[in-house]
């Protein structure tokens, strides 16, 4: 179980940097009207719309960590899903809610170790992985295939796919002992 999740760690954090050097790349190639557009239809760049401190040092467990974080993600993932952003605005977006749940990943392994280690159901002891899976299916951060793969995953995703693994990631989280 442990080797599992430093694998994972160690995938997600790679993702986040292939990430990361992606999204800069595009905007130096497109035209001034897109990058008016993008700094006009996206959030300000200064301000985050989520994060995780993976020095977090509040006294609380590895299941209200994930359940706070998802609370946070939920409502992104749908205003995202909503809008017509570019496949390069989609992947800035994407790189900060990454970022979070790497950070999350993170703090769990240095911090809740023995928590993650007596979890008994797959589920949820597969559920950061799986919501990390998803941002990457929404957002095309990572190797995600052509262009076309990834608005093909997108429009899945609006047409219920979305909706459908929020309630299957909220069941999780409320079985959870």
């Amino acid at each position: 179980m442990k080797k599992m999740f430093l694998i994972l760690l160690i995938i997600s954090t790679a993702v986040l940097f292939a990430a990361c050097g992606q999204s800069n790349q595009s905007a130096t190639n497109s035209n001034n009207n897109t990058v008016a557009k993008e700094e006009s239809s996206t959030p300000n760049n200064q301000e985050k719309r989520i994060s995780f401190d993976r020095s977090n040092e509040d006294d609380v467990s590895y299941k209200q960590h994930i359940t706070d974080l998802w609370e946070k993600t939920k409502p992104l993932l749908r205003e995202d899903i909503a809008k017509d952003y570019s496949d390069e605005q989609y992947k800035k977006l994407g790189a900060e809610i990454n970022e979070a749940w790497v950070n999350l990943q993170i703090h769990a392994s240095l911090n809740h170790q023995d928590e993650i280690d007596s979890i008994t159901d797959v589920g949820y002891a597969n559920l950061d992985g799986n919501i990390i899976g998803l941002i990457g299916e929404l957002y095309g951060n990572g190797y995600s295939g052509t262009l076309e793969k990834r608005e093909e995953r997108r429009e899945n995703l609006r047409k219920s796919r979305l909706e459908y693994k929020i309630k299957e990631f909220d069941a999780v989280l409320q079985n959870v002992n």
